[in-house]
């Protein structure tokens, strides 16, 4: 009887892989033939988008047909410049999975309306694409808004053993439609009063081969993936979740397009050294968990093994102990270890990412950004390595997108803009100077190698001589004055971001909230599962009542 059954068991198993690697075949085997993409998306409604009002209707039928997959294609577009400059972004494209394409003209429109912002931050829908990282970090430069749930369609070729490649490549393996990538229209004026038929058609298919594709290779994983497709519910939000926000790193591969199997770099202490972040990840742990005590035996603090030896180099300290390394002090510290906040530094502290727990390699992450943390009171910034965690590259990456969110919002809520904006910046550059100061020293350096025609050397006088009209000639001593010209200065009217944010903070709230406000926006986006024990959002308070009840004493 258990013979029968357990061959029962094996028939229909091998049955259902069968039937599941004969439908897989069959599909991909007789997949259409490559065509036009104009051809195979003939389907498409394009909105251009020029207004608010049409804006928010737009975006409002994008909503209704994005929730069969909770996705949108997404795609943008820009005009570079000779110079290699990057122009702000001209147009947003965003695509339903049945083809209903929105335009978004940002020449005319010059800001993103309230609907769109809240469209491309909506944490529920996907947006989906080659490289979509990428254009989200252009429209936060120009537009100050914080795109969420990018994801990029190269993770989901991975995860299905597909060949990544470009938007283009993709288009034609997955959907077999060929798509228009000529230079012509690629790098066509995007900011034209009017976009040709071409420049439309070319917008809209990106946006929408993004959608597809996306569909497409989420269903070779659900095949992949399950053993029953027609009878398992196969989830996909959480793989995705995992995928979003995250910039794709590609492969490298040799000349006969096999992986190499190079051994990874390893540090001293064990840990991976990652190639991407060659001056960030660490190579060295950053808890050495060694033990620092009073002059009486109580123990203070761990501490890093370079400062445990300082001070006995300083003959400040003895060692009392090797393995651990222990060091007591020789005078009595300013403060002793009180209640839950001093017991935090007394604790041994695992050299592994907070987040996913990895060990290979990691990097620290500032949960208070410091460009907040640097205009904190001294009393606030002491011991502020219960700010400092361990992230691993991914995490950290991830992290730092969603950080975004959490800036905008302080920009807006302390009018604090970004030094993204003109009137915000640090420093301005004076165009007419810079051009006077190359035609100077073109002027100068050229003349003595006697390689510039004369035609440019007049050109090149007359171009000094319009900014020191009392001169009718260029002289050695007017050239030397005009090769050293200032083009850079200072804004008298700037104010630093994390400046005004603490300011505001400082005149209201108190700096402790805004502590607690980026530390609980670091529980929340990130989710944590390996925070140090007594790691407390409300550190500083507790910290400062400490000091309080000490002084009090």
């Amino acid at each position: 009887m258990e013979t029968s059954t357990s061959y029962q068991v094996c028939v229909t198993s091998a049955a259902a892989a069968v039937v599941a690697g004969v439908v897989t075949y069959v599909y991909y085997k007789h997949k259409r033939r490559p065509r036009d993409a104009s051809e195979v998306f003939d389907y498409l409604k394009i909105v251009t988008v020029t207004t608010e009002e049409c804006c928010d209707k737009v975006v409002d039928e994008l909503r209704r047909r994005s929730k069969k997959y909770n996705a949108l294609g997404f795609d943008c577009e820009w005009v570079t410049e000779k110079q290699g400059k990057r122009r702000p972004v001209a147009y947003i494209q965003l695509s339903s999975y049945d083809g209903y394409c929105g335009l978004f003209n940002m020449n005319v429109m010059k800001s993103i309306p309230p609907s769109l912002k809240s469209l491309l931050e909506d944490e529920t829908i996907y947006k989906v694409g080659v490289a979509p990282a990428d254009d989200s970090q252009y429209l936060f430069h120009d537009f100050g808004v914080a795109c969420k749930q990018t994801l990029d369609l190269r993770h989901l070729a991975d995860l299905s053993r597909h060949e990544p490649g470009g938007l283009a490549f993709l288009a034609k393996s997955v959907l077999g439609a060929v798509m228009d990538k000529s230079w012509k229209v690629r790098c066509s004026d995007w900011e034209a009063e009017e976009l040709t038929t071409r420049q439309v058609n070319y917008a809209a298919i990106d946006a929408h081969a993004a959608i597809r594709i996306y569909t497409s290779l989420l269903q070779r994983l659900r095949w992949q993936n399950a053993p029953f497709p027609w009878s398992t519910k196969w989830e996909p939000d959480e793989l995705c979740r995992r995928l979003a926000d995250r910039k794709y790193k590609a492969r490298k591969n040799n000349n006969n397009n096999k992986a190499k199997s190079k051994e990874p770099k390893v540090g001293k202490d064990g840990v991976v050294m990652s190639k991407r972040y060659p001056n960030a990840t660490r190579s060295k742990p950053l808890y050495h968990n060694c033990f620092l005590q009073a002059p009486d035996g109580e123990l203070l603090c761990t501490c890093d093994s370079k400062k445990a030896l300082w001070y006995v180099e300083k003959e400040l300290a003895d060692v009392v102990k090797e393995d651990p390394l222990t060091v007591r002090l020789r005078f009595e510290p300013a403060g002793r270890s009180v209640g839950d906040v001093g017991r935090y530094y007394q604790l041994q502290k695992e050299n592994k990412c907070v987040v996913c727990g990895g060990t290979n390699s990691y990097i620290r992450k500032n949960v208070v950004p410091r460009e907040y943390r640097k205009y904190f009171p001294e009393i606030m910034k002491d011991h502020s390595s219960h700010d400092v965690v361990l992230l691993c590259c991914d995490c950290h990456q991830v992290s730092n997108m969603r950080d975004q969110a959490v800036r905008e919002r302080l920009a807006a809520l302390c009018s604090a803009p970004f030094a993204a904006h003109h009137s915000s910046n640090k420093y301005t550059e004076d165009s007419a100077c810079k051009r006077i100061r190359s035609a100077a020293r073109a002027l100068h350096y050229q003349s003595r190698k006697h390689e510039l025609p004369e035609a440019r050397r007049k050109e090149l006088e007359d171009i000094i001589l319009q900014y020191y009209p009392l001169h009718n000639e260029i002289t050695v001593e007017l050239l030397r004055e005009a090769c050293e010209l200032q083009v850079i200065y200072e804004n008298a009217e700037y104010e630093s971001h994390g400046m005004k944010v603490v300011e505001y903070f400082l005149e209201r709230e108190g700096l402790l909230r805004l502590e607690e406000v980026w530390r609980q926006h670091f529980l929340d986006s990130m989710e944590p599962k390996y925070m140090p024990e007594l790691w407390s959002i409300k550190h500083n308070e507790e910290r400062c009542v400490m000091l309080v009840i000490e002084t009090l004493v």
